[in-house]
């Protein structure tokens, strides 16, 4: 894409350049731990959190 700006007696032209932005790659660095909350929750509030565990109706 080309900008077009006149400026005194001069035609001046300028290009701009668009970047895409760059593409990170997805790192999971907590994954396994949610997997594990996830599949082992009544196991994870009996530990962390005992008096909890009794009000909840798993």
């Amino acid at each position: 894409m080309y900008k077009i700006e006149k400026g005194c007696d001069i035609l001046m032209v300028t290009s701009m350049v668009f970047e895409k932005p760059p593409i990170y790659s997805a790192v999971d660095y907590d994954g396994l731990w949610k997997k594990l909350i996830n599949e082992l929750f009544e196991e994870f509030v009996l530990f962390f959190a005992p008096d909890l565990y009794e009000k909840i109706d798993f």
